[in-house]
């Protein structure tokens, strides 16, 4: 298998609602001006909680705490493995932040229909799963 570079996504969930993020335009990118489950790349040396936690805070504007690992998918595209965690928010007042125009949370019902279908193909079994429960 390719050595692709690692990547965290944080699917943050509160009251039966997940946080979702709107991807700026970004020419190239699979995700540009789509909704999605907010992530990005780690740092040299870094953990992968660690790497949430610093995502989540520059995209979101909020602390997380790490609860657990869901699976990981390979997204050949942007030559990434994604690793996928549930997580649950400490503070609260949500501000867009690095890539993302803007931050929200939506019903975990209506997670199919706010992420866009790119999006939402990146998802792990494990996380598809999840939000079909």
């Amino acid at each position: 298998m390719k050595n692709y570079r690692k990547a965290i996504v944080a699917v943050v969930e509160h009251e039966g609602k997940v946080l979702v993020g709107k991807k700026m335009k970004t020419k190239g990118h699979p995700l540009s001006e789509a909704w999605h489950i907010p992530g990005g790349s780690l740092e040299d040396n870094e953990t992968e909680e660690q790497g949430l936690i610093r995502e989540v805070m520059e995209e979101a504007g909020i602390a997380i705490e790490v609860i657990k690992f869901f699976g990981e998918t390979v997204v050949a595209e942007t030559e990434r493995v994604a690793r996928w965690y549930l997580c649950r928010p400490l503070t609260h007042a949500l501000c867009p932040g690095d890539d993302l125009t803007d931050v929200k949370y939506i019903q975990k019902d209506d997670i199919h229909t706010v992420c866009s279908e790119k999006a939402n193909s990146l998802w792990p079994p494990e996380v598809a799963e999840y939000f079909n429960t």
